[in-house]
């Protein structure tokens, strides 16, 4: 059984920012989870159940103005201050005694995979001895109307802290009626987003891809076949230019953006289980 505690950590610019750690009193290494645009790290108690016998730890926190973390719900001012917040957070984790003795796994969803990646491409000598990464977002697959497309840049100098909905419905998210009912209920989850977000994306999109040959660490991508968030092709490229001598990706055929809670996700869970044992096999 898991010890879970919580606790609040100062972000970039001191805002207060909400983590909590499910410790497994017989783990022998630390995963910790990067969530993705409008949920929290709750929304993978699933994936975290999942591994309770096994020797994992886990992290997780939430992204300024998400779940229980200070901020607008989805605004932020520059996506690069969610790098800055997700730096201090890993250097926060990395200094704990407990983790520096086993393994250290990333594991990234969606705009939490974009955060991660150029985080780890502006920091490579971050200590992680492997990254998952699920539904990466590195293209969008949900059409944007042109009128908030071409009005983010304006809206972005005249009214920054104006969000607006992000165009995703809970049933492009997975197939599971009990999760859709669980993501209808969830007071923590929102689907905002700011100007300065969007416009991060394509930034980002333009700093991140062409240096996937730069990404060294063992990694393994859990995706849909064809996700109806983010790209998958754009994913599928990402990961052949992918620069670690290990790596592995399982696509899942009619899977929805959300594969750690579609129908299928126990699957999932066998898939991620392999890939972490290696890493503890070899200490």
């Amino acid at each position: 059984m898991y010890k879970r505690s919580e606790g609040f950590f100062k972000g970039y610019q001191d805002i207060n920012l909400f983590f909590q750690i499910w410790d497994n009193p017989n783990a022998r290494g630390t995963v910790i989870i990067n969530h993705g645009q409008g949920e929290h790290s709750e929304s993978y108690h699933r994936l975290i159940k999942a591994f309770e016998n096994d020797q994992w730890s886990f992290y997780g926190w939430d992204l300024r103005g998400h779940g229980r973390s200070e901020g607008r719900r989805g605004y932020v001012a520059q996506f690069d201050d969610y790098c800055k917040d997700y730096k201090i957070f890993l250097d926060m984790v990395l200094k704990n005694e407990k983790v520096k003795q086993g393994p250290v796994i990333l594991f990234c969803h969606s705009m939490g995979a974009l955060i991660e990646l150029k985080t780890l491409l502006r920091n490579p000598d971050t200590r992680c001895d492997g990254i998952v990464v699920s539904s990466p977002l590195l293209g969008v697959s949900v059409p944007v109307p042109v009128y908030k497309s071409k009005g983010a840049v304006i809206l972005n100098s005249l009214l920054p802290t104006i969000t607006m909905g992000n165009e995703l419905t809970n049933d492009m998210l997975t197939r599971d009626p009990d999760v859709i009912r669980e993501f209808e209920q969830d007071a923590l989850r929102h689907n905002r987003i700011s100007p300065g977000a969007f416009l991060g994306f394509l930034e980002s999109f333009e700093y991140v891809l062409p240096r996937a040959n730069e990404i060294k660490k063992p990694a393994l991508f859990v995706i849909a076949e064809n996700d109806p968030v983010v790209s998958s092709l754009e994913t599928k490229k990402f990961y052949d230019k992918l620069g670690s001598q290990k790596k592995e990706i399982y696509i899942y055929p009619e899977a929805k953006h959300e594969v750690v809670n579609d129908i299928m996700r126990t699957t999932v869970f066998a898939d991620i289980k392999k890939f972490l044992d290696g890493f503890l096999e070899s200490k």
